[in-house]
């Protein structure tokens, strides 16, 4: 991949959550993440990937 992976804080950001959300809901969101040693990273392409599969409202039917 031609970009660099976001830490925590990067993601947090983009999401406009504080740090402690991405830490608290990485695992429960199902948030794409890798570890790196000890510390989070994930790709910008994933997050937007899960952004639109989970987080949109679901139209009616």
């Amino acid at each position: 991949m031609d970009q660099s992976m976001w830490t925590v804080p990067a993601l947090a950001s983009f999401l406009g959550k504080p740090v402690s959300w991405v830490y608290d809901n990485h695992e429960k969101q199902a948030i794409p993440s890798f570890r790196v040693g000890q510390q989070l990273r994930f790709w910008p392409s994933e997050i937007k990937t899960w952004l639109e599969d989970n987080c949109r409202e679901q139209e009616a039917a």
